[in-house]
This record gives C-alpha cells, sequence and structure tokens, in this order.
C-alpha cells in the first residue's frame, strides 16, 4: 500500500469484492481511521473482519473538488471519504505455475533473490510471487528478472 501513509487517520474505501480487496483493506487499517470495502452492487463474497466496514451498494458518483470527499450511492445514501483505493480482480494466479511444476508458497509463485524459480530458466515477477502488491515493485521485480533470464541464456548456450 504505497500511498496508504496520505491517509493516516482519515477514512478510505477500497472498491472491490474479493481476496485482493480483503488484503488491501486489511493493510490500510492499520493506517486510517475506518476502512469500508465497497463492491459496487455485487454480493459479498468475502468474510470481513470486525475491523472493516462493508456495503454491497451500487456507487452513482464520486464526488469532490480537488480531492475525493463523498460516495454518493444509487439509494441516495452517502459515505464521507478520503481516499479511494481500487482493488478490483485477483493479485495474481498460480494455476500455470502449478501445472509446470513450480514451487508455490500459498497463492504465490515460489521464487530466490534473484526472481528465478525451482525451474531452471523459469523466472517470475510482480505479484504472483506475492510481498507487497504494488506496480513500484514488480516494475523493479520484472527488471530483476529479466537481467537474470539474459545471464541464464548467456550461460547455457548449445
Amino acid at each position: 500500500m504505497c500511498d496508504g501513509f496520505f491517509y493516516r487517520g482519515k477514512n478510505v474505501a477500497v472498491i472491490g469484492n474479493g481476496e485482493y480487496a480483503l488484503h488491501e483493506a486489511g493493510a490500510l487499517t492499520e493506517i486510517a481511521a475506518s476502512v469500508t470495502i465497497l463492491s459496487n452492487g455485487e454480493e459479498k463474497k468475502i468474510d470481513v473482519p470486525e475491523n472493516i466496514h462493508f456495503s454491497d451498494k451500487k456507487i452513482r458518483k464520486i464526488t469532490g473538488d480537488e480531492k475525493v470527499r463523498e460516495i454518493v450511492f444509487e439509494d441516495d445514501s452517502t459515505l464521507s471519504i478520503d481516499g479511494i483505493f481500487v482493488a478490483v480482480g485477483i493479485a495474481g494466479s498460480t494455476a500455470l505455475a502449478k501445472k509446470l511444476g513450480v514451487i508455490t508458497e500459498g497463492n504465490n509463485i515460489a521464487v530466490d533473490d534473484n526472481m528465478a524459480t525451482n525451474i531452471p530458466g523459469l523466472y517470475c515477477a510482480g505479484d504472483c510471487t506475492g510481498g507487497l502488491l504494488q506496480v513500484s515493485k514488480s516494475v523493479y521485480d520484472g527488471a530483476k528478472a529479466g537481467t537474470e533470464m539474459v545471464k541464464f541464456l548467456r550461460n547455457n548456450k548449445k
């Protein structure tokens, strides 16, 4: 949650309705005054702890001048908010990796410090490896994996 610190002591919302949204909301509870997961009209698919609010109301609009201030729902109710985080979908999938025989740890692909998996020449980067689910980390991981792949290919020419 690289932007979370901007919302210390503030009210935030996470738009989503899966494990990814729950993960992001959980991280924000350490920083924000209150965290609400908004499923935008979808039925709840996750078990939400008591310290996180949940709403399945459909969002009509988000208001504010230079900053987000309020979410207006289809039923005309509102939620005062200081920030919104979007966490729709899943953070990563290991189905293909498992089929290839790659070692996984929970829902993450296991890699070493060079982003290498247990299969020689196969590298992974980004959200599928776990840790911080942030673009900046994924970019770094990708650059590292790419560099290590080039080294591997140069050292294993036939």
